[in-house]
């Protein structure tokens, strides 16, 4: 790169700068790796910013060939996807704006070193042009990326408040919704009771109290961000015990845990017996079914589970088969253990839930998530 032009002129000067805009976007990376700019040091971001720097670059020597500032509108696009990105890698804004003026900085110092003094000013004038049209062209992009970085932000906050109460949902569903079914029923037996077995009508009402007990404390723990105390100790004893509350018109119930469970996590056999529940608690509200058969197998690596009735089905095509807050539970909390779940049935035919869920290095993930949610 030459000192100095050979004579002044805006339109010597424009085409010096596209001459040498490689040399400039060079020394405005090196800038920014001397300051420590986080920028620098993401391959993206630093590809962004140089393409940022080659736009403002034709703006300055548009500018400089018309005579007065000119800043193309193709930077939105642009200053738009820099923003966002920026977002994303939770890059401050203040980096942004340090190098934007790290590479007006390089590019006034570039074009200042060049300009040799004249009697009648022109040197000075140009000077102004590019400050000028770097100003503009520059503050211009940065708030097009500020509107965009802070319109994702924004939007991380809503889908985060999303989250969080289909989180409430789904926990307020499958750990308080349970005891109310289970204790209003019990207290539909006592009046049936009441008049022809008074002793078993009380049971009824010792069943619902106990039910409605249980119910507060999950109630307890989900109003104080904490998740539920009365944790599974064993996934087989809790499914019996939740099956033996209820009063089944299901005549054949089977049960079987096969395997160590002390292979899984407790938080994974506490979200696994969620899981069967609402797939039982479904067959007994829902199937009409004359067997239930509930199997889980659990190995070192993998747990698997199948929860199969002989009842009525359903067609799954139609909106309530699949838009419940039950079943929706169901397979966001299979997802959020790195698992999958499917349900097969048809009208008439037996309806199955199956679900598998990795152990081996498994992680239970009940922070936000990108899930689905519908009332029902």
């Amino acid at each position: 790169m030459s000192n100095q032009l050979p004579v002044v002129g805006p339109a010597l000067l424009a085409s010096f700068l596209e001459a040498n805009h490689s040399a400039v976007l060079d020394s405005y990376e090196r800038r920014l790796r001397a300051a420590c700019n986080p920028i620098a040091d993401d391959p993206a971001s630093l590809d962004q910013a140089k393409r940022v720097g080659e736009g403002i670059i034709a703006d300055v020597t548009d500018s400089l060939r018309a005579g007065n500032v000119r800043v193309n509108d193709s930077y939105r696009l642009l200053a738009q996807e820099v923003g966002v990105a920026r977002a994303s890698s939770r890059i401050h804004p203040n980096h942004s704006i340090l190098a934007a003026s790290a590479f007006f900085s390089e590019v006034l110092s570039m074009v200042s070193g060049v300009l040799r003094e004249d009697p009648d000013g022109q040197s000075a004038a140009l000077l102004a042009l590019v400050a000028n049209a770097l100003e503009e062209s520059i503050s211009l992009r940065i708030r097009q990326s500020l509107s965009s970085y802070t319109g994702y932000l924004l939007n991380d906050v809503h889908q985060a408040q999303i989250e969080e109460h289909r989180r409430i949902a789904r926990e307020l569903h499958d750990r308080v919704g349970p005891g109310m079914s289970i204790s209003h029923r019990q207290l539909e037996l006592y009046h049936l009771y009441e008049g022809k077995d008074p002793e078993r009508a009380n049971s009824k009402v010792k069943t619902a109290q106990q039910a409605i007990f249980e119910s507060m404390g999950e109630l307890r723990s989900i109003t104080s961000g904490l998740y539920s105390q009365m944790r599974v100790k064993s996934l087989e004893q809790a499914l019996l015990n939740f099956i033996d509350t209820i009063d089944s018109n299901v005549p054949t119930v089977r049960l079987q845990v096969n395997g160590n469970e002390s292979w899984a996590e407790p938080d994974v056999l506490d979200e696994v017996f969620l899981i069967v529940r609402e797939a039982v608690r479904n067959v007994f509200q829902h199937a009409s079914a004359s067997m239930l058969l509930i199997n889980v197998n659990i190995t070192p690596h993998e747990l698997n589970g199948l929860v199969e009735d002989d009842g009525c089905g359903f067609e799954q095509g139609r909106p309530s088969a699949s838009g419940g807050v039950g079943v929706r539970s169901m397979h966001e909390r299979a997802r959020l253990l790195h698992g999958r779940l499917s349900i097969s049935s048809s009208v008439g035919r037996r309806t199955q839930v199956d679900f598998s869920l990795p152990l081996s290095g498994a992680s239970l993930n009940l922070s936000l998530q990108g899930t689905e949610s519908s009332g029902g």
